[in-house]
C-alpha cells in the first residue's frame, strides 16, 4: 500500500510547455542530497524560473509518499537524455543522515535511520512502478522499461550519473536494479489500493459522501474496495484495453467526450469513471446527467451523484446492504455480484475486493485490525525488535521471507504501526515494522 498525492508543478516551464510522450519505460532516480522531504522539492522547483529539471514524482523519505508532480504522459526534463522522450521519471528523496564528500560517495552518521529511509522509498517505489506498469502496459523485466539513471546513462538515453545504485550499496541493502525489477513484477500480481488524492475530489471526500447517504462504515469501505477494483478510484479511467483501440488516453478522451469531438462513448463498449460504466445504456445515462449537470464526464462529484442515483433507482436491494451492512465483506460481495457484475465473480475476487474495502475501513474509519492475522514478509532482513519501535533494541533476529501471524499492534518510533509476532506473544518481545509487511486476507 502506498499513498499518492497530486502535487502538479504548475509554474515550471517544464508542465507549462505541455509536451506529450507515449510511455515505454519508467527511469528511477535518487536526489543526490540530503534531503529526504519531498515538499522541499516541489516548493523550489515549482517556480517559473526554474527551467532546469521536472520529474513526474518524488517519493518522500520521511512516510513514502508519493508526490505526482507531472502528468504521467508528458514529457519530463528528469535524465539529460533521449530517454525524457520515452521514459517516466521519478526520484526518490534520500536520507538526512548523509553528507555526500565527493561525487556519488558519502558519509553517513546514522546508519539505521538511513536505511529505514531507504527501505520506504524503495518499498513505495515497487509500487508505483507496479501500478504504472498495469496503466501502462508495461512488462517490468523486458529490456529498457525500467532503468536506473545509470543504466540510463550506459544505454545513451541518459546524463552521467550514479543513482540510486550509489544509494543502496553504500548503505549495504540488498537492493540493485535487476531485484528491483523483480519485485515490480511481483508486486503487479498482488497490488495494494493506493491511496490516491486527486486535486478536485479526494478519496476522503468520497468516503464521506457516501457516508452522508446513510451508508454504514463497512458498506462505504465495499463499495470503494469495489471502485478501486473498477478504476483505481479514478473519475476519468478509460479502460486500458480502449487506450490503444481508440488511440487516446485518460485525459485526451475525457476532454474529446467533453468537446462533443468524440461522438461515439455511448456505443463503444469502454468501461469508464469510478465503477467502468460501460453498457450502452448507463453510458447514456452517465452522459445525460453529466450534461444536466453541466460537468465534465470525468468529475468524480458527479459520478458519486450518478452513481447514487442508479443504487436508489435501479440497485435497491444492494443499496439496503450498503445502509446495513455490518462487515466489509457483506457490502464488498453485494456490489460485486449485484451491481459491477464481472465476467469474474470468483470466490478470489470476491476476497481481493474485500481486502481491498478493509483498507479503506482502516484508513478512514479508524477501524482497528481483528486480531490476530497473518501478513506476509517479502524481505529477507526485516528486524526483529524488543519493543514498538526503532527506539528499542534488536533482538538480533530477522524474520526472513514468509508468512507470519501478528498478535497485537501499536504505534510506535520508525514506521506507521508495529506488530507483535505470535511466536514472542508470551514474553512479548518480538516486534516488526508493519511497513514491511502485507496483510493477508483469511
Amino acid at each position: 500500500m502506498f499513498k499518492l498525492v497530486e502535487s502538479f508543478l504548475t509554474n515550471n516551464p517544464c508542465y507549462k510547455k505541455g509536451q506529450k510522450i507515449t510511455v515505454k519505460g519508467l527511469m528511477l532516480h535518487s536526489v543526490g542530497c540530503a534531503q529526504p522531504s519531498a515538499s522541499v522539492f516541489i516548493k523550489n522547483w515549482n517556480r517559473a524560473s526554474y527551467s532546469r529539471a521536472c520529474v513526474h514524482g518524488f517519493i518522500d523519505g520521511n512516510d513514502g509518499t508519493v508526490y505526482q508532480t507531472l502528468p504521467w504522459n508528458y514529457r519530463g526534463w528528469h535524465c539529460g537524455g533521449t530517454g525524457n522522450n520515452t521514459h517516466i521519471g521519478v526520484e526518490m528523496c534520500e536520507p538526512s543522515c548523509i553528507k555526500y564528500v565527493g561525487g556519488a560517495n558519502f558519509t553517513c552518521s546514522d546508519m539505521a535511520k538511513a536505511q529505514e529511509s531507504a527501505r520506504k522509498t524503495y518499498e513505495a517505489a515497487v509500487a508505483l512502478f507496479a501500478m504504472l506498469c498495469g496503466r501502462f502496459s508495461l512488462d517490468p523485466l523486458a529490456d529498457g522499461v525500467i532503468l536506473s539513471h545509470s543504466e540510463g546513462n550506459k544505454r545513451g538515453l541518459a546524463s552521467a550519473h550514479a543513482d540510486p545504485e550509489h544509494l543502496w550499496t553504500q548503505l549495504s541493502l540488498p537492493y540493485t536494479m535487476d531485484v528491483f525489477r523483480n519485485d515490480v513484477k511481483k508486486a503487479m500480481a498482488g497490488e495494494a489500493p493506493v491511496q490516491e488524492v486527486p486535486s478536485d475530489m479526494t478519496e476522503a471526500d468520497i468516503y464521506a459522501y457516501f457516508k452522508a447517504q446513510g451508508m454504514t462504515d463497512c458498506g462505504v469501505a465495499g463499495l470503494m474496495g469495489n471502485l478501486y477494483a473498477e478504476s483505481g478510484l479514478r473519475a476519468n479511467n478509460l479502460q486500458n484495453s480502449f487506450e490503444k483501440k481508440l488511440g487516446m488516453d485518460d485525459e485526451t478522451y475525457t476532454a474529446a467526450v467533453d468537446s462533443g469531438a468524440y461522438g461515439n462513448f455511448v456505443k463503444d463498449s469502454a468501461g469508464y469513471g469510478l465503477a467502468q460504466w460501460t453498457f450502452w445504456s448507463r453510458k447514456q445515462a452517465l452522459l445525460t446527467f453529466a450534461q444536466g449537470k453541466g460537468a465534465s464526464i470525468g468529475d468524480p462529484r458527479m459520478q458519486c451523484e450518478f452513481l447514487m442515483k442508479e443504487l436508489t433507482e435501479s440497485y435497491k436491494s444492494v443499496l439496503a446492504v450498503l445502509k446495513s451492512a455490518g462487515t466489509v465483506r457483506q457490502a464488498s460481495d453485494a456490489v460485486l455480484l449485484g451491481y459491477e457484475r464481472p465476467a469474474d465473480q470468483s470466490t478470489a475476487v470476491q476476497e481481493k475486493r474485500a481486502a481491498y474495502g478493509e483498507t479503506y475501513l482502516e484508513w478512514y474509519a479508524g477501524k482497528a485490525a481483528k486480531m490476530p492475522y497473518k501478513v506476509r514478509v517479502s524481505i529477507p532482513d526485516l528486524n526483529i525488535r524488543k519493543g514498538p519501535g526503532t527506539d528499542y533494541g534488536k533482538t538480533g533476529k530477522y524474520t526472513g521471507a514468509g508468512v507470519f501471524t501478528i498478535v497485537e499492534e501499536s504505534d510506535g518510533k520508525g514506521a506507521s504501526r508495529w506488530g507483535l509476532l505470535k511466536a514472542y506473544e508470551s514474553s512479548r518481545n518480538g516486534w516488526v515494522s508493519l511497513d514491511h509487511a502485507k496483510r493477508i486476507t483469511e
